[in-house]
């Protein structure tokens, strides 16, 4: 049996919490952290124990302490317990329209089935999306605001395949997603035999997005990447091209502060920004690929 893999956690408390939060999640993610968490005081940080420099992440904090109050409680979590914790701490997620209808209830295994909208049973290993972070909650509301059904969907970074279930339960016609992570990928394919009312074909596969390279232009109606703002700036050319002419394009795991140069990003790619939405600091951009 393999040894279950260990994980920094680092809860940082920030006052103020702007714009100290969007700082500390970009140093962070630049020294092995990849997994945040905002919370009403600051934000919760994970990175897997041998990738993360944390001499450096506390040299970077320090630099934040000249405009604001930082306090880091560090602790180390074992893959294996992620879900004990995690069951512990976790409600279900309502998704709403704008008009405030239910639209989706993400949930654990746990939790009674949603009376109304699409119910999306999750159980996170380790792996990011759960609903609970903002930039999943924005995504899944983006996503359930265009049409799906009949659509052939990419989901970036998948996580726990939260969104490429959404995209199964609406009927598109097929979806694929993709995480550099092992174990991700094993969570994603774990919970899309927890939802057993997908019909649509949904397959996950371990890479990046060099695996792109065997699918032709224009392959997908909809692709969704929630990543750190980095890769999404790095593979944007790779997302234009495999985006059908009228298609949409999601992007998330960004702040609002970082909008202006995504939407460079974006341009630079020949595609159109349709619209910004945030959430708790957090960005969800639409974009669409014009003819």
């Amino acid at each position: 049996m393999s040894t279950p893999k260990r994980y920094h956690r680092w809860a940082l408390t920030l006052e103020p919490v702007l714009p100290a939060r969007e700082v500390a999640v970009a140093y962070l993610g630049e020294c092995g952290f990849d997994m945040f968490e905002p919370s009403g005081t600051g934000v919760v940080a994970h990175g897997e124990e041998g990738k993360v420099d944390a001499v450096l992440a506390m040299q970077l904090l320090d630099e934040i302490r000249s405009f604001a109050d930082v306090s880091c409680d560090q602790s180390m979590v074992e893959q294996e317990n992620w879900n004990a914790q995690w069951e512990e701490d976790y409600p279900k997620v309502e998704v709403r329209d704008e008009g405030g209808a239910l639209t989706c209830t993400i949930r654990a295994p746990f939790h009674a089935p949603a009376a109304e909208g699409m119910d999306v049973v999750v159980a996170p290993q380790m792996s990011f999306g759960t609903g609970h972070h903002a930039t999943t909650h924005l995504m899944t509301a983006s996503m359930l605001a265009r049409p799906l059904e009949g659509q052939t969907v990419l989901d970036m970074g998948c996580g726990t395949g939260v969104l490429a279930l959404v995209a199964g339960l609406s009927k598109a016609k097929y979806v694929l997603g993709i995480d550099i992570e092992a174990h991700a990928v094993d969570n994603a394919e774990d919970n899309l035999a927890k939802n057993p009312g997908i019909s649509s074909p949904v397959r996950f596969e371990c890479g990046d997005a060099t695996l792109l390279a065997t699918y032709g232009d224009g392959a997908f109606d909809m692709v969704l990447a929630n990543i750190h703002k980095n890769v999404l700036s790095q593979d944007m050319q790779v997302y234009a091209r495999v985006l059908g002419e009228g298609g949409h394009l999601l992007l998330s795991g960004f702040f609002e502060g970082d909008v202006p140069s995504m939407q460079s990003s974006v341009e630079a790619a020949g595609l159109h920004v349709e619209g910004v939405k945030v959430l708790e600091g957090w960005a969800c951009m639409a974009c669409w690929k014009p003819a």
